[in-house]
This record gives C-alpha cells, sequence and structure tokens, in this order.
C-alpha cells in the first residue's frame, strides 16, 4: 500500500474544542509564519482548492480537497491525517491556549476520518482511504486518558508530537508514556530540526541560537524514546530549510541513525516529508547517497508547499530533463511529490513497504 503518513490538517475555527480545526495566527505577530500561512492559502487555491473561509480556509473546505485529491491520485492510495494537541506548561500541567496556532482535536479527527472514508466508499473509490494520526501532548495533566482513547477507542496508526511547539522535553520524566506506546505498537512521529511553522517553533529556534541545549527539536533527545522501546519515526531526515540560516545536521543525524540502528533491526526511521520544498533541494543527494531506503518511510507534509518547478533538470541532483517536464504536467500536488522523490533517486517501492510495516495498521474487518 502506498501511503502519505505525514500530512496535516488545516482550519479555521475559533474554538479550542471538538467541534472544529482550532487556528490562531494571531497568536505570534511573526512575519514569517504569517508568510507561510499566506503561501499555503495560495497554493491550495492554485491547487484546485475551493476556499470559502475568508482570509483562512475552513476545515470542511480543506477535507473536501484532499478526499478529491485522494480518489484522484495515481501515486498514492492513503492519507494519514495528523492531529495537533496543543501546547500545556510542562509545570502546571495548564494548557497554554494563548500561545496556541493550532489545535486539532483526536476526537474531532477521528470522527472526521470516519465520515470521509465513507464518502470515498460512496464515491466509488474502494482502494483508497483515510488513516487517524494522534497527538496526545504527555504534559497534559489526563495524558493517560487521553491516550487510552487513541489506543483503544480508535484505530490510530500513529503518534505525533512537534516539541518546539507543544513544549514537550522528549527527554523528560515521560517513561510511563513511552512504556504504554510500546507496548501499543504505536510509532512517535516526532518533527526534528528546525520548526519555521509555527510561532512557537520560531521562538525555539531565537532561544537554542544563543544556547542549543534549550532547543527542544534536537535529535539526539530521541535516545529517550528509543530505549523506552518506541519505534520512533524522525522527521524531514533532519534536514535544514533555510541552508544560508539554519546548521547542516543531516550527516550527523546519519550517524545518529546509525547508532541507533545496530545488530540489523531498524529502531529510528525517519521519513521523507518536507523535502520536495525548494530550499531543501541542496541536501537531497547527501540524503540519497547515505540514506538507507530501509530507514525511511514516506511523507510529504502537506500543505506545506510543493515546489515542482524548483527542481530543475541538469541544476538538481538526478532530475532528467524528461522527468521534469512531466511532472510540471501533473496537477495533484501528492503526485507531484512523488514523482519528485523519484527523479532524484528516492527508492519509493522500499520506502513505501517500510511505511505500511511501521505504522500502527488497523486489523483487516471480519
Amino acid at each position: 500500500m502506498r501511503i502519505d503518513m505525514h500530512c496535516h490538517v488545516v482550519g479555521n475555527g475559533k474554538a479550542m474544542d471538538d467541534t472544529d480545526v482550532f487556528f490562531n495566527p494571531d497568536s505570534s505577530p511573526n512575519w514569517f509564519t504569517r508568510i507561510l500561512y499566506a503561501m499555503i492559502e495560495h497554493n491550495l487555491a492554485n491547487s484546485g482548492a475551493k476556499l470559502s473561509g475568508g482570509e483562512e480556509i475552513k476545515a470542511d473546505d480543506y477535507f473536501k480537497f484532499m478526499t478529491e485529491t485522494l480518489a484522484q491520485s495515481k501515486e498514492i492510495d492513503s492519507i494519514v491525517l495528523l492531529a495537533m494537541d496543543a501546547p500545556y506548561d510542562p509545570a502546571t500541567h495548564q494548557r497554554m491556549d494563548a500561545i496556541t496556532t493550532l489545535y486539532v482535536s483526536n476526537h474531532y479527527l477521528y470522527d472526521k476520518v470516519k465520515k470521509l472514508n465513507e464518502a470515498l466508499t460512496k464515491q466509488g473509490a474502494v482502494n483508497k482511504r483515510f488513516y487517524f494520526g494522534a497527538s496526545v501532548n504527555p504534559n497534559r495533566a489526563d495524558w493517560k486518558k487521553e491516550i487510552d482513547y487513541v489506543i483503544n477507542e480508535t484505530d490510530a496508526v500513529l503518534m505525533k508530537w512537534i516539541p518546539s511547539v507543544q513544549l514537550i522535553h522528549v527527554e523528560g520524566s515521560h517513561e510511563e508514556y513511552y512504556k504504554t506506546l510500546a507496548e501499543s505498537g504505536l510509532p512517535l512521529l516526532c518533527h526534528i530540526g528546525p520548526e519555521y511553522s509555527f510561532p512557537e517553533g520560531v521562538r525555539d529556534i531565537d532561544r537554542s541560537r544563543l544556547d542549543p541545549s534549550k532547543d527542544l527539536d534536537r535529535f539526539g533527545l530521541l535516545i529517550k524514546p528509543v530505549s523506552c522501546g518506541v519505534k520512533v519515526i524522525a522527521a524531514h531526515c533532519a534536514s535544514p530549510v533555510f541552508p544560508l540560516i539554519d546548521r547542516d545536521e543531516t550527516l550527523r543525524f546519519y550517524d545518529f541513525m546509525r547508532a541507533m540502528n545496530t545488530g540489523g533491526k531498524v529502531r529510528l526511521w525517519s521519513d521523507t516529508s518536507a523535502l520536495s520544498l525548494s530550499t531543501r533541494i541542496p541536501f537531497l543527494r547527501e540524503i540519497v547517497e547515505n540514506f538507507p531506503p530501509e530507514w525511511l518511510l514516506n511523507g510529504s507534509d502537506f500543505p506545506i508547499p510543493i515546489d515542482a518547478s524548483a527542481h530543475m533538470p541538469l541544476v538538481t541532483y538526478k532530475m532528467t530533463p524528461k522527468d521534469y517536464s512531466e511532472i510540471l504536467k501533473l496537477t495533484n500536488p501528492l503526485d507531484k511529490d512523488i514523482r519528485i522523490k523519484a527523479a532524484h533517486g528516492f527508492k519509493n517501492d522500499v520506502i513505501f513497504g517500510n511505511t505500511e510495516q511501521v505504522l500502527r495498521m488497523p486489523l483487516p474487518k471480519p
């Protein structure tokens, strides 16, 4: 099965509850995140999404677009839609509404995924489906109750964290949480590297430039969940977002993965999400040439822009004029993402196989 296991959810709801996608772009006046949100709106509109949400896209518009995109895709069979828990104060365990930019509750998204799959079936897209990616912040006072719901009452395929945004100290005292994930077989998809999509992520980058030990998205922190037996998926191969600003730690991360994956057993994977972003083009060669495909899973990071036109032949690694011409003719953004990676040398068949094996896939219905 060809799965995109890293797709975000967007919306414009203003209440932090289980009825909509909460989005508050005013949680910080950061200029970069505002530009990014405008770019996402623009790219969705150019991809054919019908937007009726005013300044921000409505969740229902986005879900309709994603359903059409999946149904029409020739490269992808399934999409994992990701919930996004709020930041919680590590000391008081209180939800920090004032700095929450995006909140997608598990209850809301799981219910939505079931309805989307019903819509796909009615459309006759019998070999297409959405999967539910959960998000539970371990700083919550009620994390045990929430994770019990995710594991026992949903068919969640993974757990998603962005430590800098959710204020999660990965190396903290979360042994019981990690044990719960390990016993359930639910992998942890954890963002690593620079995080520019959220104001808190940008603030974390600013803090880490003054003191690297304060960087909550350091890949070295993943030793803790891996040592607790959790299947960990590190996003983006630790690649920089901006070549002239961010440290290039891609090969250091490869060395880290090699240390984690000793004895012929893979304990730490990475995904290919957001590698089609134009600013990551300089790092594709070192990823393709060094990272074994057996360590990689497939993801797009959609709706982060997929910059097909930037991957020019004879300039970017392995891209041929024929591949480039064919990719530019595609209208489906997820198909573009897969074809871009294939043109650069990613062994997609192996990577798709890994993805299906690592996720906690639902048991077939009798």
